[in-house]
This record gives C-alpha cells, sequence and structure tokens, in this order.
C-alpha cells in the first residue's frame, strides 16, 4: 500500500495483520479461491483453523498465522521425508 509521507515522498507501508479476507491473500499470493476450497475439502485446511467464518461477513477470511504454522509444519515433513 503507498502511502504519502510528511515529505510529500510516496512510501510502502506493510500492513501486519492476522486474518485478510480470501480475495486479498489471493490476490498477494497469487492461488485461486478454488484451490482453497480444495484444501478445506480435503482436509488440507480447516474451517475454523486456517479458513475463517465471519458473522455478518459474506466472505471468508484466512487467518495468515495458522497458514504460516501449516506451511512450517509441511516444511518439516518434507524434511524428513
Amino acid at each position: 500500500m503507498l502511502l504519502p509521507c510528511a515529505d510529500g515522498i510516496m512510501e510502502k507501508r506493510m500492513l501486519n495483520l492476522d486474518c485478510v479476507p480470501i480475495s486479498t491473500y489471493c490476490k498477494e499470493t497469487g492461488e485461486t479461491p478454488e484451490a482453497i476450497n480444495k484444501r478445506v475439502q480435503r482436509g488440507v485446511w480447516r474451517e475454523g483453523v486456517q479458513v475463517l467464518k465471519v458473522e455478518g461477513v459474506k466472505e471468508r477470511w484466512i487467518d495468515l498465522s495458522e497458514v504460516a504454522k501449516w506451511a512450517r509444519q509441511n516444511c518439516s515433513n518434507y524434511r524428513a521425508a
């Protein structure tokens, strides 16, 4: 996200978020909603853990902390094989 600074120069600042809407997650990672749905259907990711349904919000959200844990677990499992 580009934000104006006091000196008028635009700079890029990262937001530290634990959860983001699926549309944002897909935009930033290049993954598709279909790929996420398949992970949930196969039990690779779980509703309520990596994928969240927020009451009153149509779009599901991704818990980035849980996705990072999942990635680290799978990385170590891959190395052990």
